[in-house]
């Protein structure tokens, strides 16, 4: 029976240990099958690509600073990475809520270098997401912010809003039909 919705790989412990161990190889393979997910987390967070990539980079470079501490309980190495992600991106918020940013830091941010088409193509996309997902149920909602947007697993989430796993896979599932119901429709 196939799981809704597909989860993600989980590194082998073998593979953690190698990593322990400061085998390239094996932190090659580790960055292989999270850098894509660490990243579009950072970039929903952000909405910079720049910054999330920064943020991507330094996400990586925490953790191999500190995997020797990092205890495999079964859980995927993933949690712990979002972990890590999320705290470089709060350490990034406080340290640019607290000093001033220059005139030229300022230009630099509003020249990203995305061109017109590609922003107002991305509004109307986004505009379509958030209509899609106001037809959802509110707890249908809830567990895709989770999943999707906090990177929680199913048994997490069901540990955070209170309901049985099988619950929350079965609201995942219908979530993401609908929305791709929603989606697939032609604009109007």
């Amino acid at each position: 029976m196939e799981e809704f919705p597909p989860r993600r790989p989980v590194v082998p412990p073998a593979l953690i240990e190698a990593a322990k161990r400061g085998d390239g190889e094996a932190w090659a393979e580790i960055y292989r099958q999270y850098h894509g997910a660490v990243l579009a987390y950072l970039l929903r967070r952000t909405g910079s690509r720049p910054l999330s990539e920064d943020l991507a980079q330094d996400t990586f470079v925490r953790a191999i600073a500190g995997i020797r501490g990092f205890r495999w309980t079964g859980t995927d190495l993933g949690a712990w990475l979002f972990t890590i992600a999320r705290h470089v991106l709060l350490d990034h918020e406080k340290r640019r809520s607290t000093r001033s940013e220059s005139a030229v830091a300022a230009v630099a941010d509003r020249d990203s270098g995305v061109r017109v088409e590609e922003s107002v193509i991305a509004a109307a996309e986004a505009a379509r997401v958030c209509a899609a997902l106001a037809g959802l149920t509110e707890r249908q909602r809830a567990v895709v912010r989770l999943r999707y947007w906090d990177g929680l697993s199913s048994p997490e989430i069901a540990d955070r809003i209170g309901l049985r796993v099988g619950a929350v896979k079965t609201l995942t599932y219908r979530a993401r039909l609908s929305l791709r119901r929603s989606l697939t429709r032609p604009a109007r």
